[in-house]
């Protein structure tokens, strides 16, 4: 038997993706579906259960399926964030890049604002008042503040209602989140940017909740530009 390169087996496992894809499009799996086993997929697909398997690894990595050991494959709900996880990962050393995803950041979160402004109700802004309370106690460790920062705008972004949106803003924002993280020290200049970034955050809460939306863009891209 005649043995494959490691090029052709990578090209195998590549087709065996895209083709179990399709049998998922095709078929209009929807999430909680359940796939065909690894041995009935391989025979479907002429390839061996070695080259699925590693075709389904790479399917679970990306979130379009999971996994559950001894019940089955199924369909996932869509979820991008792996997919934007990868791509920031790839970019976490080149500070170019870096100052490319801050300024996505900054958009993407200011686009947002005028659909916030008009679909808040005072029930999501008490969250983020509550949010910002929290991130005001005088005893707080560095690590618990920065998990609040990112907390708030996850919840801020959250009322775009919006997944995909969600999905990629949460990863950016974690991104930042463990990039500050790192980079900070609890002395007494982080305890004075911390104070600044709460003021900014209940300054931006008032403007939505005043609808002043020209406001809170300008305030929302001054905060986000001075991270």
């Amino acid at each position: 038997m005649q043995q494959i390169t490691g090029d052709e087996y990578m090209i195998l496992k590549n087709m065996a993706c895209e083709q179990i894809k399709q049998y998922m499009i095709t078929n209009r799996l929807q999430p909680g579906a359940k796939l065909p086993t690894e041995r009935d997929l391989a025979e479907m697909l002429g390839v061996s259960r070695t080259v699925v398997r590693e075709a389904l690894g790479t399917l679970e990595t990306l979130g379009y399926i999971i996994k559950q050991q001894g019940k089955g494959i199924f369909v996932k709900k869509p979820d991008l964030s792996p997919l934007f996880h990868e791509m920031l990962s790839l970019w976490s050393g080149d500070e170019h890049q870096l100052q490319n995803v801050r300024n996505f950041r900054i958009m993407l979160e200011q686009s947002a604002i005028e659909w916030i402004i008009s679909n808040a109700t005072t029930v999501d802004l008490d969250r983020l008042y509550g949010i910002i309370e929290q991130s005001e106690r005088a005893a707080i460790s560095v690590k618990e503040f920065l998990s609040l920062d990112y907390a708030f705008h996850r919840e801020l972004l959250s009322l775009t209602g919006n997944p995909l949106f969600i999905q990629l803003t949460d990863v950016i924002n974690r991104y930042f989140e463990m990039i500050e993280l790192k980079a900070q020290n609890p002395d007494v200049s982080t305890v004075e940017a911390f104070a600044v970034t709460v003021r900014e955050h209940r300054k931006l809460v008032d403007l939505i909740k005043a609808k002043r939306k020209a406001e809170a863009v300008q305030m929302l891209i001054h905060h986000l530009d001075r991270q």
